[in-house]
């Protein structure tokens, strides 16, 4: 809301005008008061707002963690929620695919391609993987990832032997040495990392099409 103050001119006398001068004082003492309700100056905070009506809205300084504008609604950091996440009208839609497919290229003379590290989970929910060498298997080595963490791996070429393992009994099959081979082009095998009980993630398989069992 607007505020006004008396105007005082200057063929007015200085003296005679105190009244008006402390007046006008006042409002302005009055009216920022008020505003500090809300925003506290010393504190650098705002509170107390019933609504908050703007075009966009940028939270982080150095670091930008959400970016809200008229085109986009960016969380730019991890979210943890304590609560349900209840969606309608809309859908849930993965695009971390790695960028790099895991082939017998990729995993280079070893043979051996790393998925995460002994100190990063997985970077990626979805991973292409394929090997055009018939004659020598690769093999894809799964670090821990995170409790709750899915993964996909999916073959999109050739009909070598994409073998994939855990690391330091990480990974649980029915099978006797949990090997999961993929050999053709559209077979997937989806992992979660679920609590073993003791606050450790392991993978277990959820789903998938054609991966065998070792």
């Amino acid at each position: 809301m607007a505020i006004s103050v008396t105007e005082i001119l200057g063929t007015d006398s200085l003296s005679g005008s105190r009244l008006v001068i402390n007046d006008n004082f006042n409002v302005l003492a009055s009216e920022i008061n008020a505003m500090e309700t809300y925003f506290n100056p010393a504190g650098g905070t705002i509170t107390n707002l019933n609504n908050l009506s703007t075009e966009a809205l940028r939270v982080g300084l150095s670091t930008i963690l959400l970016d809200i504008n008229a085109s986009t609604f960016d969380i730019l950091t991890n979210v943890k929620m304590t609560g349900n996440l209840n969606m309608s009208g809309g859908g849930i839609f993965r695009n971390d695919t790695n960028p790099t497919t895991i082939n017998d290229v990729a995993a280079g003379p070893t043979n051996t391609f790393e998925v995460g590290t002994s100190t990063a989970i997985p970077g990626y929910t979805i991973n292409r993987c394929g090997n055009t060498d018939i004659t020598t298997p690769i093999d894809i080595l799964v670090n821990s990832g995170t409790v709750g963490q899915e993964i996909f791996f999916i073959c999109t070429e050739g009909s070598g032997d994409v073998i994939i393992k855990g690391v330091s009994a990480n990974l649980v099959t029915t099978g006797a040495n949990d090997f999961i081979t993929l050999n053709a082009v559209g077979e997937s095998v989806h992992l979660l990392a679920i609590d073993n009980g003791s606050g450790i993630p392991i993978w277990f398989i959820v789903g998938g099409e054609g991966y065998v069992i070792s």
